[in-house]
C-alpha cells in the first residue's frame, strides 16, 4: 500500500472519529432533555396517583362531572390547558431577571 493512501485512509479515519464524538455529545445532550422532560412527568403522574388515592377526591370528582356535565367540562379542561400553555409560551419568551 502506497504511502499516500495509508495517509487518506487515516486522515478518513481521523474525520470519521471526530463525527462519531460530535454525534455521541449531540444525542448525549438530547438524553439529557429528554430525561428531565420525562422525571416532571413521572412527578405529575405520581401527585396525580396519590390524589386518586383520595376519596374526598374521588367524590369531589364525580361531584364536579355530576354538576357541570361532561361537554362543559371538557370545554372549560381545553380552555385551561391552553390558557396554561400559552403562558408557559410568554413566560419563556420574557427575559430572566437575575
Amino acid at each position: 500500500m502506497s504511502s499516500e493512501r495509508f495517509n487518506q485512509l487515516t486522515a478518513k479515519h481521523s474525520n470519521l472519529r471526530l463525527r462519531a464524538a460530535v454525534q455521541r455529545r449531540a444525542l448525549g445532550s438530547t438524553m439529557n432533555e429528554i430525561e428531565h422532560h420525562l422525571s416532571g412527568l413521572d412527578r405529575g403522574l405520581g401527585a396525580a396517583q396519590r390524589a386518586l388515592r383520595n376519596p374526598a377526591v374521588l367524590i369531589g370528582g364525580v361531584a364536579v362531572v355530576a354538576l357541570l356535565g361532561p361537554k362543559r367540562l371538557m370545554r372549560w379542561v381545553s380552555r385551561g390547558a391552553l390558557i396554561y400553555t400559552t403562558a408557559r409560551r410568554f413566560m419563556r419568551l420574557r427575559p430572566r431577571q437575575e
